[in-house]
C-alpha cells in the first residue's frame, strides 16, 4: 500500500511539472515573438530561454494557482508586435489582459491567433488600445465564460459575440487621441446580453444608437464618449435603464442644438455619476434632475443648458464633484455647504455674477470667464433730470467696485454704487470687481447712450363704453412731428389706425389721447413717434381687453410667485421671452397663483387666455 501511494505521488508530481512546463514554454514563445523583447524592462525578470522545470510563477504579470498559470497581465507595457499562437496553450487562464497604451505609443498588431479559442476558462479578456485585426475576432464568441471584454476593433463586431451570454462588462473603442478603431454601427445583437452591467462605447459608434439599448435592464454603467459620427439624438429608451449608477454622454461641441434632454432622469433613482459634455442639449435642467439625491459627481459642460442651479442641489449629501463649466447657467448660486472643501466645484464660462459666489467662495475651485452683464438705463422723469446707467453684478453692494468707461476711457470708479450718471451721448461700459471673489472681473456689454428726442413717461389704455381709450404723457420733445397709433391682434403684426400731432420742441409736460371706436376683443397697441426729419421710434406695447374685466398681476417685478386676478381658475397661462420663444407652455392657474421661481431675471410676456402682459423677474 505504501509503495502504491508513493507511485501515485510521483505520477502526480510528474503531471504537475509537465503542465506548468507547457505554460512556461507558451510564455517563452510569447516573449520570443516580440520584436526586441529586451526593450521592455517589465519583462526583465522573465527567464528566457530558461531550463525545463523552471517555474514562471512570479514573473512580471504572471499569476499561478493550483500549479497552472491562471492570469497573464501585460497591460500598459506598450508592446509592439504580434501575439504568438502558443498563447492558446495557457488553457488554465481566467484573465488575459493585453490592454495597450495606444497605437501611437505601442500596440499589439496582426491578427488575433485563432488558438485564443482554446482558452475556454477565460473570464476576463482585455485587448483594447491595440491594433488586432478583425479577421479572427469572431473566435472570441466561443469563450462563453467571459464576464469582462474590452477591444478596439478594426471593423464591425462579429455576430459570434451574441454567444457571450455571461458578459457583464463590455468596452468597445479606444480612449487614445489617435489610432482609434474603425467606426461602425452599434450591433443590435449585443442588446440581447441580459447580464451586461457595464457598457462603454468609446470613439467607435457611427449612426444611430438603437432603441434596443433600453432592453439592457441590468445595465449600471453606460458611457458614450467621443463617438463623433454617432447620431446625437439619443433614444428615449435610455430612460428604461432604471439601475444606472453612472451615465456619461460626451459628444462634440460642433453639433447643432439638440433640444431638451430626451429621457426622463427620474427613471434613474440610483444614479451616482452624471456626465454630459459637448452634447448641446438646450433649455433648463429638467425638474426631475433634482430628485437624483444619490449623485456624488455631476459634470455638465459644453451644452446649451441655461437657467439657474436650483437650491435643491444643496440637499445632495453625497456630492463631492460639481463641474458645470462652459454652459449658459445664470442666477444666484445656491448654497454649496454640502460639498466638502476637499471636493471640486467648477463654474467657469457661464453667466454667473457675484450673487452666491461670495458665500460659496471657499468651495469654488474655478469660476473665471463669466458672460458679459447687460447695462440698463433709467431715464429721468423730467427734462432737467439726468439719465443713469446701472448693472446687476450681484453680491454685497459694499464689496463691489464699479469702473465706468466712456468711449473706452475710464471716467469713474464707484465703490458700493452700481449707478452712473451719463454725461452726453457716448458708448459706455463698466467693469465690476468684488473684494471677496478676488480673481473675477465682470465686464458689461458696450452700451450706446443717445438722448431720446421725445421722453415718453407713460402710455396706458383702458376699455370704456365699448371703446378703447389711449393716453400718454411726454416730459420733453425735440423735433416731434407726432404719433402714429398702431394696433395688432397678435402683438406681432401691427397696422396704423390713427395719428396725433406732436408738439415740436418743448420742455413742458404734454398729455395726449386717442380713442379706438372699433376695438378688438383683445387689442395690442403701440405708438410710432415720428420726427420731422423722418426718423422714428416705437413705444412699448400695451394690451387692452375690450368689454371684459381687467386682468391684474402682481407683484411686478416678481421673484418666486405671481398673483393673477381677473382670470378664470385653471385658465391656461403661457410665458414667452422678448424674442417670442416659449418658456412655459400651457401652465394652469391654481388659486390665482403662478410659480415663477425657475424663471431667470429678465422681461417676459405672460399670456393669459388672449391677454398678454409684461412681467419683470428681479431677484
Amino acid at each position: 500500500m505504501r509503495k502504491l501511494l508513493l507511485l501515485l505521488l510521483l505520477i502526480s508530481l510528474q503531471s504537475f511539472g509537465q503542465t506548468l512546463e507547457s505554460d512556461r514554454l507558451a510564455l517563452v514563445a510569447i516573449y520570443n515573438g516580440i520584436p526586441g523583447p529586451n526593450n521592455y524592462p517589465e519583462l526583465g525578470d522573465w527567464v528566457v530561454p530558461g531550463n525545463p522545470g523552471d517555474s514562471p510563477c512570479g514573473w512580471y504579470g504572471v499569476t499561478c494557482e493550483g500549479g497552472r498559470v491562471t492570469k497573464l497581465d501585460l497591460k500598459y507595457v506598450g508592446i509592439r508586435g504580434e501575439l504568438a499562437p502558443e498563447v492558446g496553450n495557457l488553457t488554465a487562464l481566467t484573465t488575459l489582459d493585453l490592454t495597450g497604451i495606444g497605437a501611437e505609443m505601442g500596440a499589439w498588431t496582426g491578427e488575433l491567433p485563432v488558438t485564443i479559442g482554446n482558452l475556454v476558462n477565460l473570464e476576463h479578456l482585455y485587448l483594447s488600445e491595440n491594433r488586432f485585426g478583425i479577421a479572427n475576432m469572431g473566435v472570441i464568441g466561443s469563450l462563453t465564460k467571459l464576464k469582462g471584454l474590452s477591444l478596439t476593433p478594426l471593423g464591425p463586431i462579429p455576430s459570434q459575440f451574441a454567444n457571450l451570454v455571461n458578459l457583464e462588462k463590455l468596452y468597445i473603442g479606444a480612449d487614445e487621441a489617435m489610432g482609434i478603431g474603425d467606426e461602425s454601427p452599434f450591433p443590435v445583437f449585443l442588446t440581447t446580453l441580459s447580464k451586461l452591467k457595464e457598457l462603454y462605447l468609446i470613439q467607435q459608434v457611427e449612426g444611430a444608437l438603437p432603441a434596443e439599448v433600453g432592453n439592457l435592464s441590468n445595465l449600471e454603467v453606460l458611457v458614450l464618449r467621443r463617438n463623433f459620427s454617432m447620431d446625437a439624438h439619443l433614444p428615449v429608451a435610455i430612460g428604461n435603464l432604471s439601475k444606472l449608477r453612472r451615465l456619461e454622454i460626451t459628444l462634440s461641441n460642433g453639433l447643432s442644438d439638440l433640444g431638451a434632454i430626451p429621457f426622463d432622469l427620474r427613471n434613474f433613482p440610483d444614479l451616482e455619476e452624471l456626465e454630459i459634455q459637448g452634447a448641446p442639449f438646450s433649455g433648463t435642467l429638467p425638474a426631475d434632475f433634482w430628485n437624483l439625491t444619490k449623485l456624488r459627481k455631476i459634470v455638465l459642460g459644453g451644452t446649451n443648458l441655461s437657467g439657474t442651479i436650483p437650491a435643491a442641489i444643496g440637499s445632495f449629501s453625497n456630492l463631492t464633484y460639481l463641474s458645470v463649466g462652459d454652459n449658459a447657467f445664470s442666477g444666484r448660486l445656491p448654497n454649496l455647504s454640502n460639498i466638502p472643501v476637499s471636493g471640486f466645484v467648477d463654474l467657469r464660462f457661464n453667466a454667473f455674477t457675484f450673487a452666491g459666489l461670495e458665500e460659496n467662495f471657499s468651495k469654488v475651485d474655478a469660476y473665471l470667464g463669466q458672460a458679459k452683464i447687460p447695462v440698463y438705463v433709467q431715464y429721468p422723469e423730467s427734462s432737467s433730470g439726468e439719465a443713469k446707467l446701472y448693472v446687476k453684478a450681484g453680491g454685497t453692494l459694499a464689496n463691489n467696485t464699479y469702473k465706468w468707461f466712456k468711449n473706452n476711457v475710464l471716467v469713474a470708479t464707484n465703490a458700493g454704487d452700481s449707478t452712473f450718471s451719463v454725461s452726453g451721448d457716448a458708448v459706455y461700459r463698466v467693469e465690476v470687481t468684488n473684494s471677496v471673489v478676488t480673481a473675477l472681473t465682470l465686464s458689461s456689454n458696450a452700451y450706446t447712450y443717445v438722448k431720446l428726442p421725445v421722453t415718453l413717461v407713460s402710455f396706458n389704455g383702458k376699455s370704456e363704453n365699448n371703446q378703447t381709450k389711449l393716453t400718454w404723457k411726454t416730459t420733453s420733445e425735440t423735433n416731434n412731428k407726432g404719433f402714429e397709433i398702431e394696433r395688432s391682434a397678435d402683438a406681432r403684426n401691427f397696422e396704423k389706425i390713427g395719428f396725433v400731432d406732436g408738439s415740436g420742441d418743448t420742455k413742458a409736460n404734454q398729455f395726449y389721447h386717442f380713442t379706438d371706436v372699433n376695438p378688438l376683443a383683445t387689442g395690442y397697441y403701440r405708438l410710432k413717434q415720428l420726427d420731422y426729419d423722418g426718423k422714428f421710434e416705437y413705444s412699448k406695447v400695451i394690451v387692452v381687453r375690450a368689454g371684459e374685466g381687467i386682468v391684474k398681476m402682481y407683484p411686478n417685478p416678481a421673484q418666486t410667485e405671481l398673483t393673477i386676478e381677473g382670470a378664470v381658475e385653471n385658465e391656461v397661462v403661457s410665458v414667452f421671452t422678448p424674442a417670442g420663444r416659449p418658456v412655459v407652455i400651457a401652465a394652469k392657474l391654481s388659486g390665482g397663483k403662478l410659480d415663477v421661481k425657475d424663471l431667470k431675471e429678465g422681461i417676459y410676456t405672460i399670456k393669459i387666455g388672449d391677454v398678454a402682459k409684461k412681467l419683470l423677474i428681479r431677484r
